[in-house]
């Protein structure tokens, strides 16, 4: 059987998930198949801030050797619970012009590695300048994700890149409903009370 991908796209949890590792999670789908599907959780739990990470973690041997750009100050985050001590780096394509090692394209304008060698470039000041740091990815197995989206935990969306990289992330749930469907999620949340 064939089915529709849902990849590339975000996927928005529902407002009354009851996961806690996906509570109000935007995650960038970056694969899915009859196989299964990958992603990232965008604003999952902050990890620290990546340059002080870098340093922590020897690959830097302090702030001032870090590449001036704003995502090294940025928080690292809990990309999603499956291999959580695996680094994921998540990017905006746009103007740039070198392969970057291990890419994967979601999309046209977003990409992600996990490569090694993609990190050692960023850290001698190559690109990409504007990425998130995620740690751990999100998984489902074969018809997973199709039985939660039917069951209603996920509402698939399109991707965007500016929604993703422009804008705070603690707030990003919250525009990506507004986005996709006109209203916050808040709109969709009991709060008792009320007749018709």
């Amino acid at each position: 059987m064939s089915l529709r991908s849902l990849a590339p796209g975000l996927l928005l949890a529902a407002p009354r998930l009851g996961d806690p590792n996906f509570e109000k999670s935007v995650v960038v789908l970056g694969r899915h198949s009859d196989e299964g599907a990958l992603g990232w959780v965008v604003n999952g739990e902050a990890c620290g801030v990546v340059g002080e990470l870098l340093v922590d973690s020897k690959l830097v041997s302090d702030l001032s050797k870090l590449p001036k750009a704003a995502a090294f100050d940025r928080e690292a985050r809990r990309g999603g619970p499956v291999t959580p001590n695996s680094g994921w780096m998540l990017y905006r394509k746009r103007g740039i012009d070198v392969q970057i090692p291990g890419e994967i394209p979601i999309g046209d304008d977003v990409a992600v590695t996990g490569d090694a060698d993609a990190f050692r470039a960023v850290l001698s000041g190559a690109e990409p300048r504007d990425f998130y740091l995620l740690l751990g990815y999100a998984g489902w197995g074969p018809m997973q994700l199709e039985r939660e989206v039917r069951e209603g935990a996920w509402l698939p969306c399109e991707l965007d890149e500016e929604l993703l990289f422009d804008g705070s992330v603690s707030e990003l749930w919250d525009r990506a409903y507004r986005r996709s469907i006109g209203v916050s999620p808040g709109a969709f949340v009991r709060s008792g009370g009320g007749s018709a």
